[in-house]
């Protein structure tokens, strides 16, 4: 059986979240961030094989985000796919540009997201596990954990 990979899941809507877990946690280990803040404090201590995330954050933007976590060592060979409603093609590669490996627009199909998670691999990354030294700042925002 292939090894679960552990995902970072970044949206601000709890209703998107819960899809994208339910589509997901069954074979992955799920983590879920609302905000720009928290996914890069999860991303540091998660370490997530890959990351889905929105654009349309508050404070920080996801391609902020994104330019954000490509600097982490945490996150080095980690891939990252862009959720996103927003479908222009300046869109597009304006994600590609802040380092996003996949953009994939919503809706989707949830067959599409499972492809491109499977498509993004996880070729050359440092498959080192999670943290398990919490800090107490990190605890507050372990938002959702599927073991």
């Amino acid at each position: 059986m292939a090894r679960r990979k552990r995902i970072l899941v970044v949206d601000d809507n709890p209703v998107n979240r819960e899809i994208l877990e339910e589509i997901l946690a069954d074979d992955h280990e799920v983590f879920m961030a609302a905000n720009g803040s928290d996914a890069l404090k999860l991303a540091e201590w998660y370490r997530p094989q890959i990351v889905l995330l929105d654009v349309m954050l508050p404070g920080l933007d996801g391609y902020d985000i994104c330019r954000k976590l490509r600097t982490m060592p945490a996150m080095n060979g980690a891939r990252i796919v862009m959720v996103s409603a927003k479908a222009m093609p300046s869109e597009l590669a304006r994600g590609i540009d802040a380092g996003a490996d996949a953009y994939i627009t919503k809706p989707f199909d949830d067959g599409d997201l499972v492809e491109a998670i499977r498509a993004t691999g996880t070729a050359g990354y440092a498959d080192e596990p999670a943290r398990t030294d919490w800090p107490q700042s990190a605890r507050g925002i372990r938002l959702s954990v599927e073991a």
